[in-house]
């Protein structure tokens, strides 16, 4: 028996992706070509939903008849169906194959296969199979940025007879349409995430050019900020001239509880340099800097970012972000806030200029006798 032409399918779906065919496309040519290649029922990919909400990694016992193996799954919220081939519409949209409790909506830590489904009898999955007229199967994981990110299924109808070279062209072919599909949508949401930030720049921007209401300005910023970085929330705080304390200026996305307890951060003290540092705090329940930390975790908080308002090499105050989940402040994340924040401070300036020299002027007039009626 002739082995399979391995070559010739991934010389293929490489050219494809090459020439720049759309990724779904990709993927479905990938699903056929394995399917074809190795004479199987079908297959499917699903890859984790950028939304996906990571849980807990978990240790589920799968039954096959007198012995029970242990198997390592990556649970998370939500795997997306991308690609699939030869499965019928009833199988791989079944409520089943999108339960929790399926093995097929989870991600394995490492290949697995059952070669025969008769010995799983007691699995939730089994019957859906058995209906299908799945006699073996086979998952593998694939790993993109160090990280388990989707799930192949290898469908047979026949007991499994796939060889180790047959399992290493399914994974070599499906990684490389996988990696494609994951840095093709990842740069698809750098560019949206690009064009978010300057439209919202542009518009703060044209906002303090077009008014000296500094409360309008202000406002606008904590709005935009935390609507365009998906945070909990934003705040605004100006140093009171006088007193030398921070005041809440504007705030977006926070509760009226949380806003009554004041600068979340411990005093950074007088050093004018360290003052002056954006700080990051990446975990609210361990960083020494915290104060308030119980308020701030039941405000849902886990990350905090903390920006400086300078004007001419002097504090007037702070913008600070907050984020919840697995939300992180990056670099692109800093410099759009940091921009902002400068932008912020430079309107305050003016504002206060404004109203400064508006004073000084009336009281000219006043000084002068001029009372504004007309003689």
């Amino acid at each position: 028996m002739s082995s399979p032409d391995y070559l010739s399918p991934f010389a293929e779906a490489n050219r494809a992706i090459c020439e720049g065919a759309d990724e779904r496309k990709v993927l479905n040519l990938v699903t056929r070509l394995v399917t074809e290649t190795l004479k199987i029922k079908g297959c499917f990919i699903k890859i984790k939903s950028p939304e996906g909400e990571h849980v807990e990694r978990q240790t589920q016992a799968l039954d096959f008849g007198r012995s029970s193996i242990r198997v390592k799954f990556s649970q998370d919220k939500q795997l997306e169906l991308v690609s699939s081939f030869g499965l019928s519409e009833d199988f791989i949209y079944s409520e089943l194959s999108e339960s929790p409790e399926s093995m097929f909506s989870r991600i394995p830590e490492d290949t697995f296969v059952i070669r025969d489904i008769r010995k799983m009898e007691k699995n939730s999955d089994y019957k859906a199979m058995t209906v299908e007229g799945i006699g073996s199967v086979l998952l593998f994981p694939i790993e993109v940025y160090q990280e388990n990110i989707s799930v192949v299924a290898l469908f047979d109808d026949k007991v499994g007879e796939l060889t180790r070279k047959d399992v290493k062209f399914a994974r070599a072919i499906t990684s490389r349409a996988v990696v494609s599909f994951i840095l093709r949508r990842s740069m698809y949401h750098l560019l949206e995430r690009e064009r978010q930030f300057l439209l919202s720049f542009q518009e703060i921007s044209s906002a303090i050019n077009s008014t000296l209401n500094i409360k309008i300005v202000m406002q606008l910023a904590v709005n935009k900020i935390t609507t365009v970085l998906g945070a909990r929330g934003t705040q605004i705080r100006l140093l009171d001239a006088k007193t030398q304390q921070l005041q809440l200026a504007a705030s977006y996305g926070l509760s009226k509880e949380f806003l009554k307890i004041g600068p979340i951060k411990e005093k950074r003290g007088v050093d004018q340099e360290m003052i002056e540092k954006i700080i990051v705090i990446h975990d609210v329940k361990t960083d020494p800097r915290i104060e308030f930390r119980a308020e701030i975790i039941k405000e849902n908080i886990r990350k905090i970012l903390t920006i400086p308002l300078i004007v001419r090499k002097i504090i007037i105050g702070e913008l600070t972000i907050f984020t919840g989940g697995d939300q992180s402040f990056g670099k692109e994340e800093i410099r759009f806030a940091n921009a902002v924040a400068q932008q912020c401070a430079f309107a305050i300036d003016n504002s206060r200029m404004y109203q400064r020299v508006k004073y000084e002027f009336q009281q000219l007039l006043v000084d002068f006798g001029y009372n504004g009626s007309s003689t």
